[in-house]
Order: structure tokens, then sequence, then C-alpha cells
């Protein structure tokens, strides 16, 4: 293996379908990342996730974060600068204001935690790797002059210093190295509408979605999970065979 870059990000996303959070490092077993992806938004009345790829009454999702503080339940941050503990008895007003329909939010999986169990739409991978290389490919071909990393919601995204076009593709099935930790990368990742929503300092982007499937088979980075319960710090090393 040789070095291809660096960690330059590594997120976490304590509610599916909303923002996410940046970290300085993150802890990840062969199961996932502790508190990843761990309660999801609802629609009470027929008990399905939010699905802001398929359906835009859940587009608002994207402008709202979450974060996941060091004990209790994950707070949502609104555009306003309102923050909200799951647990807060004023949330399922603010969230119904926000989306303008009732908005449930409950634990995706089981657990002890006093909020409804909700059925995911997908099982998360353990991480989700994207390399600056990806991006700058698909600006390229997407005549675009620059894709932010938001629109992907990696767990790790790689600052590659060579290396040009989607070369996550040639990692599937084998084995690279983030720092002292074995990574085993398990399939492509396919793509969906969440790539072109509107968020934060982002406007509606149709062309990213587009490139995607025009150049790439619909996919963008990778999904991968270590060997080991590790720790993925921005800064690490990436080692690779290429």
């Amino acid at each position: 293996m040789r070095k291809i870059g660096r960690v330059q990000e590594v997120w976490r996303y304590p509610v599916s379908s909303v923002g996410g959070e940046a970290l300085s490092s993150i802890t990840v077993a062969p199961e996932g990342i502790p508190g990843d992806r761990r309660f999801a938004l609802f629609d009470p009345e027929t008990g399905l996730a939010a699905a802001p790829e398929r359906e835009t009454r859940w587009r608002p999702a994207l402008f709202i974060t979450a974060s996941q503080p060091a004990s209790g339940l994950p707070v949502l941050h609104f555009a306003d600068g309102a923050q909200h503990g799951l647990d807060d008895p004023d949330l399922p007003d603010r969230l119904a204001e926000h989306f303008g329909f009732p908005v449930g939010i409950g634990l995706a999986g089981s657990g002890d935690i006093r909020l409804p169990v909700v059925s995911n739409r997908y099982t998360p991978a353990p991480l989700h790797l994207v390399t600056t290389a990806s991006v700058a490919a698909l600006a390229a071909a997407a005549g675009l002059s620059s894709i932010d990393t938001r629109r992907f919601r990696p767990s790790v995204f790689i600052e590659t210093q060579d290396g040009q076009g989607f070369m996550e593709n040639d990692w599937v099935g084998q084995s690279i190295r983030i720092g002292e930790a074995e990574i085993q990368v398990t399939e492509a990742s396919r793509r969906c509408g969440m790539t072109l929503v509107a968020q934060p300092g982002l406007s509606e982007e149709p062309d990213v979605l587009r490139g995607i499937m025009r150049h790439n088979k619909r996919n963008l980075g990778v999904y991968a999970a270590p060997t080991a319960p590790v720790r993925i710090s921005v800064g690490d090393p990436v080692y690779a065979d290429i």
C-alpha cells in the first residue's frame, strides 16, 4: 500500500435525513459508528420514515442539523438558532411548524428510550467514504465549478494527494488503511435524490445527480467497515493499493 491522502473531515448523523455534525474524530466498530442514524423523523399518520429523496414535503429536513451531546439524547438545531432535544415537549410543535404537517421522531431500531420505534428505509453502512478526487471528477463531468461535500453525507471525507477520477471504484472488494486501521471496502455507494436537494448555503442542483448517473453508473464513494473497533481522526493518513 502507498499513501494516497489524508482524512479531511469526519461526520456523524445522529438523526437520519437531517444534517449531521463534523467532528475531530469518530469511533467505529464493525457494526457502525455509535450514535449514527439512531433516530429518524417519521409521519405519525402513516408510520413511514422521512424520505427527502422521494417526497418534496420532507426536503425541509435538510435545513435542520443534529448533534449528539456527551450524554442524553440528540439535539436538533434550526436555522433561526433554536435548539430542541429529542425529549423536549415543544419539539413536536416546532417540527410541525417547520414542515407544515405533523412530524414525529422515533428510534430506528430497538432500545429502552421512550420514543416510538421506526423502521428506517435503509440499513446504514458502518462507514461511507468519499474522496476529493471523485468530487472533482464529478464537478468537471457535470460542468459545475464545485460541489459541496455535504451533498454526499460521507462519514469520512478523504483529501487525495494524487490520483484522478472516481478512484474509490477500484477499492471495492479491497482493503485500505486509515491511520493504523484496516478498512474493508464492501460496495459502491449508489446515489439518490438527496444529492441534489437544497440545504443551507446550497441551492437545488439536479446536475449533481445527472452527472453521477451519466458518468459513474449512479455511484459516488464507497461503503466500508473496519475489521475491528477503531478511531478515525482528521489528519489520519490514508493508504491504498493503487
